[in-house]
């Protein structure tokens, strides 16, 4: 029996009606979470995957990647784009395209490659990133914030949490300023190609902004080639000069995962982070008090509110294995939910609430094993840098928006928080 029937049928007609796509559960997803953690801890999706929510089996998949493939793992079955990346070459034209480069990011990759891939671009981006000193991420820190207090009144994650990764992200990478903006905007707009694809003209728009951002990174390294610049991109040359190679399309889809990495990832910690310690005044006034207390709170804004609180983490299942009464089939897609580990109480004391001084916070924000965030300690830093100086410069800062709500068009996005100071 397939693994698809056999899944359907393991499902209830109550669980049939969670669908992890769907505005309810991407706008709000800790109680959907819950109830699968709890009734259907490995659970198969309609959309063509094994969704995990259990911290163990969480953190078991995301360190065995010899039985839990990177190399080829997919988004299931409802997208055309995210199918398994050995066929995508087959596939032809722009979809067939765009996931033959998504299959050469070593975030889809496993050693051998992987270790070569993870190898050449830590190398790099974390001598660009040391070069990218202190001193400058607080300029720039310094400079949004004074034009935020300046407004009496501005969005947590407009004024604060989008540019500052983006502008970091940019110059480490090699992006010109003035061309920051529009490559941030094509990641937004090829997001749709991760989910269901609901009509032709979304998977239209998709294809354009990922066929856009493709030569855009193209033109760049070839740029870069010509005239190397203090920056990743040359450095990941230089690499190449000093004996290995990254192929065109590995160097390209390198810039994009480290873009999102050093970017997307923190603009959400920073603007939900600061939204969750104004929604318990008691925590935010304990760590403007005591700022020793920072590296604890911010590991508790990451198991409290993951980044991406809705999505999850990607795999592909090498050969049949058993799981808490349920059977996973070699080639079946494999997800697990990071945001949902992060809340078992079988990890977790008193997992829903939100504790800066929580102790033992071993949370999976930032993956594990050898798939563990490269930019996780220039987000951790961006982060901190941002919270001082905001607690510094705004002592009355408080909440206007205190019920965010989400964008129908982008759910992983608030539509705005506003604060005043």
């Amino acid at each position: 029996m397939s693994s698809t029937k056999s899944g359907t049928q393991q499902n209830s007609a109550e669980e049939k009606k969670i669908d992890l796509y769907s505005y309810e559960y991407q706008s709000d997803p800790a109680p959907y979470l819950r109830k699968l953690r709890e009734e259907d801890p490995v659970h198969w999706s309609s959309h063509g995957f094994w969704f995990l929510t259990r911290y163990d089996d969480v953190q078991m998949v995301l360190r065995d990647a010899a039985r839990f493939s990177s190399a080829g793992a997919s988004w299931g079955t409802s997208n055309p784009v995210a199918k398994d990346a050995t066929s995508a070459e087959k596939q032809g034209g722009d979809v067939g395209k765009i996931g033959n480069l998504l299959r050469h990011s070593f975030n889809l990759s496993d050693p051998p490659v992987h270790t070569r891939l993870r190898g050449l671009v830590n190398q790099a981006f974390s001598r660009r990133a040391a070069q990218h000193k202190r001193e400058r991420i607080e300029e720039v820190v310094h400079g949004l914030v004074a034009a935020a207090h300046a407004k009496g009144r501005f969005d947590l994650v407009k004024d604060l949490g989008f540019p500052l990764p983006i502008i970091v992200a940019s110059e480490i990478i090699g992006i010109p300023t003035a061309d920051a903006d529009r490559f941030r905007r094509s990641f937004e707009e090829a997001g749709v190609l991760m989910m269901p694809i609901k009509n032709q003209a979304v998977l239209d728009r998709g294809i354009a902004a990922a066929r856009w951002q493709g030569q855009y990174l193209k033109d760049l390294v070839e740029a870069r080639r010509a005239a190397p610049a203090d920056d990743l991109i040359s450095h990941l040359i230089d690499a190449e000069e000093e004996g290995e190679k990254l192929t065109a399309p590995e160097m390209m889809a390198a810039i994009a995962t480290i873009f999102t990495a050093a970017g997307t990832t923190t603009e959400r910690l920073i603007s939900s982070g600061l939204y969750l310690l104004l929604s318990h005044p008691d925590q935010l006034a304990a760590l403007r008090a005591d700022r020793s207390l920072m590296a604890g709170a911010l590991d508790e804004l990451l198991r409290f509110h993951h980044p991406d609180q809705s999505t999850s983490t990607n795999r592909r299942a090498t050969c049949d294995v058993a799981l808490r009464g349920k059977q996973i089939k070699a080639g079946d897609s494999v997800r697990v939910s990071l945001g949902a580990a992060n809340r078992d109480p079988e990890r977790f004391r008193d997992p829903d609430r939100f504790d800066i001084r929580r102790t033992d916070n071993k949370h999976l924000s930032f993956g594990n094993g050898i798939h563990f965030c490269l930019g996780s300690a220039l987000s951790l830093s961006e982060t901190e840098i941002m919270f001082n100086a905001v607690f510094d410069a705004m002592p009355n800062l408080k909440l206007i928006t205190t019920q965010p709500v989400k964008d129908p068009k982008r759910p992983d996005r608030y539509l705005e928080i506003q604060v005043s100071c």
